[in-house]
């Protein structure tokens, strides 16, 4: 195992873990992204620090609640573990915030939004992580800008669901977490 403890791979949630369904939360719903359990188990056995982070707009519109997430999020790690025993995230970052929400509590221009930066820094700060020497991993051009915004490097993936705008910032444009692993390994 590589000395990375201080190094994290930050992994966007829909469309990076599980299929993107579009605002994706009933845990019926969830779909695996194939290629991205090769993937995390590649991560977690370099010693990276694994932080899903995920911008959950659903939560501010009154499409589903911040409980359906955590219940969502719940059901992706236990179908993680099945195939990896004993995995955990260090790290699950949400932002249920949007500006033009309909709940009021959530309803608001924000810095954990993505491209903000609050959702990697605050993990930086409580996980002791140097963003410098991370890795955003994501699948719209968003999350590259917010990795950017963060002096990190971004790999955008393109097979987990809904299809984006290609981002041309992106240290690479792979299909799943398997191929970005294998690039951030080799970096």
């Amino acid at each position: 195992m590589s000395n990375a403890s201080n190094k994290a791979i930050f992994l966007d949630r829909d469309g990076v873990l599980n299929v993107d369904l579009g605002y994706t939360y009933k845990p019926t719903d969830l779909r695996l992204v194939p290629g991205m359990i090769e993937g995390l188990k590649e991560l977690a056995n370099a010693g990276f620090k694994l932080v899903m982070i995920t911008n959950q707009s659903g939560v501010a519109r009154g499409m589903f609640t911040l409980e359906n997430v955590h219940e969502f999020n719940d059901a992706l790690l236990r179908a993680i573990q099945t195939h990896i025993p004993g995995f955990a995230f260090d790290a699950i970052m949400i932002c249920p915030h949007h500006p033009k929400g309909t709940i009021a509590e959530f309803t608001a221009e924000c810095s954990c939004r993505k491209p903000g930066t609050k959702l990697l820094t605050d993990a930086a700060i409580a996980l002791n992580i140097d963003l410098s020497k991370s890795w955003l991993v994501g699948d719209k051009d968003s999350d590259v800008d917010c990795a950017l915004n963060a002096s990190m490097r971004a790999i955008q993936v393109t097979m987990g669901g809904k299809q984006y705008t290609q981002s041309k910032k992106a240290f690479a444009l792979v299909p799943t977490l398997k191929e970005a692993a294998e690039i951030i390994l080799k970096n």
